[in-house]
């Protein structure tokens, strides 16, 4: 089901320090820097890639989410320099009960500077009030406390852990289920 709150445009967002725009395909060597990162990559569910055509195959599936309704994805650039550092957003949206996943990546050199949650505090606010969400969800891998600690920063609460949820570069790995609801929701 479509989101009817999606419009033909990619929504340009900004912050005090950033730009969150549309992903295209001439970012694929910026952000083929943070997808081929071990350290970057650590808790997520893709191994590094190992070519630049797997970063423009990335991009191309996360520009699809905004044209098939099923979420956005925003690449994350400073806007002093438009520099890109990561990206975030939505996916897996489930229309009939209005809720998404929220996932994100960002460059080691910016941890720990508040960047990520600035982005995030955009999306959400984003995905609540245009987007009509009543829940965003994320799933963060066992032993990830940087990115517990950016949700519980921007009101989430655990809803528990999904124990061998989700099969991770050859084992089943336990996931901690994050939510945020619109009701919760603090501007």
């Amino acid at each position: 089901m479509k989101n009817n709150n999606i419009t033909d445009i990619f929504p340009v967002i900004t912050t005090s320090r950033l730009i969150l725009r549309e992903l295209t395909n001439q970012d694929a060597e910026a952000l083929h820097k943070y997808w081929t990162d071990s350290d970057v990559l650590e808790y997520l569910s893709i191994d590094p890639f190992a070519s630049i055509q797997e970063s423009l195959d990335m991009i191309a599936i996360l520009k699809n989410l905004y044209g098939d309704s099923q979420g956005a994805r925003w690449v994350i650039t400073l806007k002093d320099s438009g520099k890109i550092i990561g990206t975030c957003g939505f996916h897996n949206f489930k229309s009939e009960h209005r809720r998404a996943e929220m996932g994100y990546e960002l460059g080691k050199e910016y941890w720990n500077l508040g960047i990520m949650t600035e982005a995030l505090q955009a999306i959400i606010h984003y995905g609540f009030d245009t987007l009509q969400y009543n829940r965003i969800e994320a799933f963060v891998n066992f032993g990830n406390v940087r990115s517990k600690k950016v949700l519980e920063r921007n009101g989430f609460k655990l809803d528990g852990l999904l124990r061998e949820y989700e099969f991770n570069r050859g084992k089943f790995v336990d996931q901690y289920c994050y939510s945020l609801l619109k009701s919760e929701y603090q501007v």
